[in-house]
């Protein structure tokens, strides 16, 4: 199995690549990380403007690659490579389709704020063209290099969007022998005034939401095979932000999402809910695409353990 790593020069290509190297370190995991560079003129200028770009390139894709062999040391299977594409978006989708990869890691952009994900201009055309589930690394999330995924989260409503991360969850979990946890969020989303039927009534909703979702967990849990640990529970909060920090995070832990209905099939596209959660997450987020066949287990024998 492979995963790809979206590297770059900058920290977020860093915080991508220490969470690739975590989810690596924690099955037989084989990492590429791939550096997409422009693309340039095939043919000499006169003023051999085009072939001093080339080696600029080159010398900036190689220091970059060598930091990264450094960051990843012995520790995980890795290769790197490089790829001249027009658009960070094309090379990157390119390379997990050539190379099979079952999952590609992203960082953030570097303006967002610290602990949180802001999807940048590359990253938002990932949400909408990738064919591989997308992980996503808030700013500054950099494990250890010894953090191993030690805990799988799923965002579950019991929808069929919710059904698609779910059966995606138990797969990550299974693949790396870790436990799953079932999590539904119930949040109001903030107004100025209340509605007209005033808070007691809007109050009753909830409760009806979280008695709803308490019942599509009890049937998502009958399906779950023996030999992955699963809880499960309902969280709430004045926002997504309040309701996300309220769950009580594991060091070496990923939250999974589904993507919206309106995304072309099998394809990214992140509703106004998976986006909320996605810029309110402490941990980073798998989103995993509308209708694809996701292949995050494979050949790996159940029940067993990695010391």
């Amino acid at each position: 199995m492979k995963y790809l790593v979206g590297l770059t020069a900058d920290r977020g290509g860093q915080d991508a690549l220490s969470l690739g190297r975590m989810l690596a370190r924690t099955g037989d995991v084989t990492l590429t990380a791939c550096m997409v560079l422009p693309e340039v003129w095939g043919h000499p200028s006169l003023a051999r403007v085009d072939a001093e770009y080339a080696e600029f390139l080159k010398q900036h894709a190689e220091r970059t690659i060598s930091e990264a062999r450094e960051t990843l040391g012995e520790s995980v299977q890795a290769e790197f490579v490089t790829r001249p594409a027009r658009s960070a978006t094309d090379g990157l989708i390119a390379t997990a389709t050539e190379i099979d990869v079952s999952l590609v890691v992203l960082g953030s952009a570097r303006h967002g704020p610290l602990g949180r994900f802001t999807v940048g201009s590359v990253t938002n055309e990932m949400l909408h063209s990738a064919p591989v589930p997308v992980v996503l690394t808030p700013r500054g999330h950099r494990p250890s290099s010894d953090a191993r995924l030690r805990r799988v989260t799923c965002a579950f409503a019991g929808t069929t969007r919710s059904r698609t991360a779910f059966d995606a969850a138990v797969q990550l979990a299974r693949r790396h022998h870790v436990p799953l946890r079932l999590t539904t969020l119930v949040v109001r989303d903030r107004q100025m005034y209340p509605s007209k039927v005033g808070y007691d009534a809007e109050r009753l909703v909830q409760e009806q939401w979280r008695s709803e979702a308490a019942e599509a967990q009890q049937k998502a849990l009958t399906q779950i095979p023996d030999d992955v640990e699963v809880e499960n529970g309902v969280a709430g909060g004045r926002d997504w932000e309040d309701a996300l920090d309220s769950l009580g995070w594991e060091e070496g832990e990923v939250l999974v999402v589904g993507s919206s209905r309106l995304g072309r099939v099998s394809r990214l596209f992140l509703g106004s809910n998976s986006t909320k959660i996605v810029r309110s997450s402490p941990v980073p987020v798998l989103v995993i695409p509308r209708g694809a066949d996701v292949h995050l287990e494979d050949a790996a024998s159940p029940g067993s353990q990695e010391a």
